[in-house]
């Protein structure tokens, strides 16, 4: 089994995310820094950058950003794609565990994006993570994340899923299946991931990733002991409706009080 967020899934990642809408995550983010916000959201931390789309695109928009990541292979990604822009700002990245990084600086806003407090399984990593979010806002400044939203994960259950994406001369497979732990609220996610190339296997990994998911009460409550008021849950693609049994991520935010 191949370590989470090892170099072979730093180097696979962006192909498999490749359509993922990180714009509308971006414009996301936006509309609820201008909805609960107080008009000066241009500093961001994003906690958990990855290989930093987010992080690039947020930069190009005028927020100055830095992002977080407690894998040496995610930043190295990260770092490469920052060097070959051609937007303005510079970007940064910085390693580190979200559980206790300390920046020594305030933020206009924290994000958590693409369900990254869900790798906090334990109740107390969670707690911790969202410290490190109240030591970097500044009063009255937002947090945002994107959960997976228990109610549905329970009324649903997870699936098999396979994807297939096309690379110059051949393919990227990835066959993803999941399996609950109800006591624990969290669900085991096993990745089988395999290149060919004219038809021929050419490498495979297996990953296996176990993520939390959340409640609405349990998050208010993680908030609130973590001096954070809720704003509010709504689904990834909605800002105006509430979750239903059909929304699997939900968007999360929350304001720290003054």
């Amino acid at each position: 089994m191949t370590p989470v967020f090892g170099n072979d899934y730093a180097r696979q990642y962006d192909a498999l995310y490749g359509d993922k809408n990180y714009s509308s995550e971006c414009d996301a983010v936006e509309l609820l820094l201008a909805r609960f916000g107080d008009g000066s959201s241009t500093s961001v931390l994003d906690l958990g950058c990855g290989t930093g789309t987010h992080v690039m695109m947020l930069t190009d928009r005028g927020h100055s950003v830095i992002g977080v990541d407690v894998a040496p292979a995610m930043l190295d990604v990260a770092r490469a794609k920052a060097a070959l822009r051609t937007g303005s700002g510079a970007p940064q990245f910085v390693e580190g565990d979200i559980r206790t990084i300390n920046l020594a600086h305030q933020f206009d806003a924290v994000l958590m994006m693409f369900a990254v407090l869900g790798y906090q399984t334990r109740n107390a990593d969670v707690a911790a993570a969202l410290r490190t979010v109240r030591m970097h806002l500044r009063p009255g400044g937002l947090f945002i994340c994107d959960v997976w939203f228990g109610p549905t994960v329970l009324s649903v259950g997870p699936s098999h899923r396979v994807k297939v994406i096309d690379e110059p001369g051949g393919q990227l497979h990835r066959a993803a299946s999941g399996r609950l732990d109800v006591m624990h609220q969290t669900c085991l996610v096993e990745y089988e991931t395999w290149r060919t190339r004219d038809g021929i296997e050419t490498e495979r990994m297996m990953e296996a990733h176990t993520m939390r998911y959340f409640h609405p009460l349990e998050l208010e409550l993680f908030l609130s002991d973590a001096g954070m008021e809720l704003c509010t849950i709504c689904p990834v693609n909605d800002l105006d409706a509430e979750p239903g049994l059909d929304t699997w991520n939900v968007w999360v935010c929350a304001r720290l009080a003054r």
